[in-house]
């Protein structure tokens, strides 16, 4: 009976090890994918929002700077005032600009 936990917790250990040491060797071609969708725009997915977690708690001055660069970038068009140029013409609108 002692003998067959023994082999089993070797297993165990062993398969620990493979991923452990997998995940490692991963590392670097993972960073790089994801660092490259970063850049074309497509990063993210179902664990974006669980990073962000742990970035609010452990590091909350990169969570900071993050909220600032996404708050610069997705600043919304001016809205137009009752004075400005333009109208709805035909079902097109129409933008007049004082040169």
């Amino acid at each position: 009976m002692i003998h067959d936990m023994d082999a089993i917790a070797w297993t165990i250990l062993g398969a620990v090890g493979a991923v452990a040491i997998t995940l490692v060797a991963c590392a670097p071609a993972l960073k790089r994918d994801q660092l490259r969708r970063q850049t074309a725009g497509s990063a993210g997915g179902a664990l974006a929002g669980i990073g962000s977690g742990f970035d609010a708690v452990w590091r909350p001055s990169a969570e900071d700077a993050n909220a600032q660069w996404e708050a610069q970038i997705e600043l919304p068009a001016p809205a137009p005032s009752p004075g400005d140029g333009g109208s709805i013409d035909d079902g097109s609108i129409v933008i007049d600009l004082d040169d």
